[in-house]
């Protein structure tokens, strides 16, 4: 492989980190005059055309499989989607969001090991430890109590982290573009379902909400799922998901400049130590000789 390949895929996942880095900031500007329910409807809507208009050579490939991967992947998504942006109206900055968020990094090695029986190593359950103390610093208050807003996002992280399992399920022998496709058409269907049911539909929408819906449509939504997976195609598994999880760090960065957020030495402290546990939870310290030895002692 070309290193000129290597560095576009990089290129392409930094974009990708801090495009949906960003989306925290437009995602709390949009709760602000729009139902959670809406936001997703509207997002996904425009977003499932977008990827539908992109995959349309390749819709004969649809089978039954693919209606069932998309529609366990497009409800986890969904609800994560609206888990997280719930969390928002209540008072979750879009910083915490993001580090919160990326939780989801090291909750999936242990979601491999209850459904697709796969154990996690020691790397994992050591980043989990540091992972709940960065969460500690980030969102216990004075009186060890972690807010209502803070409790959303880290349930939404754990639904995030299923909606990877069951992608890394379904996707085997499959188109992943097909696939996302349907799920993201399966997360509308969810939010107009929603819309519908808590009679959210708005009368009438400024022109500043309907540019952060459309922002999170097209760039984080559609753009941001073909980049990462060109990006993934062409660069390791592990570089690429520690590059996309600089999400979190660009998520704070956006959040101080645009959303003015103000970020305390004790939540700096908890970001830096996710991120850290995040990044260990990527990193297989195991040589491969020592994992040879090791399978060879199984079999």
């Amino acid at each position: 492989m070309s290193q000129k390949k290597k560095l576009w895929a990089t290129i392409a996942l930094l974009l990708t980190a801090a495009i949906w880095g960003s989306a925290f900031v437009f995602q709390k500007f949009a709760v602000d005059e729009l139902s959670t329910s809406f936001i997703i409807a509207s997002r996904f809507t425009i977003a499932g055309v977008l990827t539908a208009i992109a995959t349309i050579k390749k819709w004969h490939r649809i089978d039954k499989s693919y209606l069932l991967g998309g529609f366990a992947a497009g409800t986890t998504m969904a609800l994560g989607t609206g888990l997280q942006t719930v969390a928002m109206t209540f008072g979750t900055t879009p910083g915490k969001s993001a580090f919160l968020t990326a939780a989801y990094c090291v909750i999936v090695p242990f979601l491999c090991w209850i459904f697709l029986k796969e154990k996690p190593k020691k790397n994992h359950i050591i980043s989990a430890v540091i992972c709940l103390l960065g969460i500690g610093f980030i969102s216990l208050d004075g009186n060890f109590k972690i807010t209502f807003g803070d409790g959303v996002t880290l349930l939404c992280s754990a639904v995030f982290a299923g909606n990877i399992i069951s992608i890394a399920f379904f996707c085997r022998g499959r188109d992943p573009m097909v696939l996302t496709m349907i799920q993201i058409c399966v997360a509308a269907i969810w939010g107009w379902i929603s819309v519908v049911a808590t009679s959210t539909m708005p009368q009438e929408i400024s022109m500043a909400s309907a540019g952060n819906v459309l922002y999170l449509a097209v760039f984080s939504t559609a753009l941001c799922l073909s980049l990462q997976s060109v990006g993934l195609k062409y660069i390791n598994a592990t570089v690429g998901t520690i590059l996309l999880s600089l999400e979190a760090v660009f998520g704070v960065i956006f959040s101080v400049l645009l959303y003015e957020e103000v970020i305390t030495l004790k939540i700096a402290i908890g970001f830096i130590i996710v991120f850290v546990a995040v990044i260990l939870s990527q990193l297989d310290f195991i040589k491969p000789s020592q994992d040879k030895a090791v399978k060879n002692t199984e079999n």
